[in-house]
């Protein structure tokens, strides 16, 4: 964060100082959330929810030494705990209104160019990739693991400094308006658009209005801006009408500007290919991780660093020392050279086939085993998506399907139909009774796929399984 005063902060986020004996004077450079990651001289911004209500945690906050505290009410003895400690407090009607307040002030006041990520799958990994590539050229700051909406957009924007020149933002939405929305205050002016597939169907209804949602972080964009579009997407074309700027595509087919050509798995299944730039240039380029889709992350997030003026050879190295977040087709090796594949976080019909195609590499002449649970938020699509899942277990080779939630039975009816012996498929409520039939079933050298909505906290099997 750009420092500030408390007299500064208090006017960003339209608030009133209390306390005469405050020091609007004294400078502030962080801003948290949450007192478990609280550093002594941070503003503390306590925020509400459905569940919960960060107003219960501003002693504790004081306590570890912040320096204001950003509050909707005066809660009974705050002023004397304030006193003491030497705080201050800012009183305003919304700590969420507050914390984009700040994020956009933040912003207005940074010269980092914002780098907006968003579409069905993939978000999450071209953000790693594309801060990877573009460290070799300034100062990056980029979400942490999936932080994609009001609050985590926000975080990340105050999480820059005077030496930032990047910002790699994370954008998710659930309904329209929700991009525009990030948008307005985190003004990016690349805008990346990794997809248009299947999720969060419980409120788009339909992949036209996905597309247009996500079209809006494009109609964001200013007139020096850049889209960078999946050339493979059916919807890219149609994202391409929408663009107020020029595009840039990525892909494996012909047309794409940035190009993978030649793509093969080594024998742990990790990918190589053949990078060819927008310019002409190709590097081979071998991903840290398994998983054949992964090359679209890597071809966007080059896309990004080749019109940001990175040179080849450091995208490259970029791509192959990028820190990844966990739970993305994070491959773990267990006692008896058995592998399992964790890619739990989340799950739709798209990522789905991906990691059992990335499955099937992987294994190839080992077992290959799928513990595959219930796919969230897809409405009207909920019951084809799963039942195309279970067939495609079959089609990528899977040995031994386990199910693990109630829509997920019909993953495992599919499978069966598709023609997986009975005694090879396998049911579970939950994640401790999966674990058990996991434990009852695999063998040395197995190789183990876990995926599902983020939900039903599918990651505990990899410690429940020895």
């Amino acid at each position: 964060m750009i420092p500030m005063t408390i007299s500064e902060i208090a006017a960003a986020v339209h608030g009133k100082i209390e306390l005469e004996d405050a020091r609007p004077s004294g400078l502030i450079a962080r801003v948290s959330t949450d007192t478990r990651t609280l550093e002594k001289g941070s503003l503390f911004i306590p925020l509400k929810g459905p569940h919960y209500d960060g107003h219960d945690f501003v002693f504790a906050a004081l306590e570890k030494g912040a320096a204001a505290v950003l509050v909707t009410r005066l809660l009974p003895g705050l002023f004397e705990e304030t006193r003491k400690s030497g705080a201050s407090i800012i009183l305003v009607n919304n700590t969420m209104s507050a914390l984009t307040r700040l994020a956009a002030q933040q912003r207005d006041s940074s010269a980092a160019t914002v780098i907006g990520i968003t579409g069905s799958t993939g978000k999450t990994l071209t953000k790693d990739f594309t801060a990877s590539v573009l460290e070799s050229a300034g100062g990056v700051v980029a979400s942490k693991e999936s932080y994609n909406n009001e609050i985590g957009v926000s975080l990340t924007l105050l999480e820059g400094n005077a030496h930032t020149r990047f910002m790699v933002l994370e954008m998710g939405s659930r309904a329209s308006g929700d991009i525009s929305k990030l948008s307005s205050f985190a003004r990016p002016r690349v805008g990346v658009i990794t997809n248009i597939g299947w999720s969060h169907m419980q409120y788009f209804k339909n992949r036209d209005n996905l597309a247009k949602a996500k079209a809006e972080l494009l109609q964001s964009l200013p007139p020096d801006g850049k889209a960078i579009l999946n050339a493979d997407d059916d919807y890219s074309s149609y994202l391409g009408t929408l663009s107020p700027v020029p595009t840039i595509t990525f892909g494996l087919s012909g047309r794409a500007q940035v190009r993978a050509m030649n793509i093969r798995t080594d024998k742990s299944g990790k990918v190589i290919f053949t990078l060819r730039s927008k310019g002409g240039t190709e590097e081979n380029i071998c991903i840290p991780l398994p998983g054949r889709h992964n090359v679209y992350n890597v071809l966007a997030a080059a896309a990004v660093g080749e019109i940001m003026g990175v040179k080849m050879e450091s995208i490259v190295e970029g791509i192959a020392g990028a820190e990844l977040t966990g739970w993305r087709m994070e491959m773990i090796t267990k006692p008896e050279e058995i592998t399992i594949i964790n890619d739990a976080y989340n799950a739709n019909p798209v990522s789905m086939r991906s990691a059992l195609m990335a499955l099937g590499d992987i294994s190839r002449s080992k077992r290959a085993i799928a513990v595959l649970g219930d796919m969230g938020e897809l409405g009207p699509v909920s019951d084809t998506a799963h039942i195309e899942v279970g067939q495609l277990a079959v089609d990528y080779g899977t040995d031994i399907l386990i199910t693990v939630g109630r829509r997920a039975r019909k993953i495992a009816a599919a499978a069966r139909e598709k023609g997986l012996p009975r005694g090879s498929v396998f049911t579970a409520d939950g994640v401790d009774r999966a674990a058990e039939i996991l434990r009852a079933v695999i063998e040395p050298g197995d190789v183990v796929l876990i995926k599902g909505s983020r939900f039903l906290g599918l990651e505990r099997l990899v410690d429940l399984v020895a």
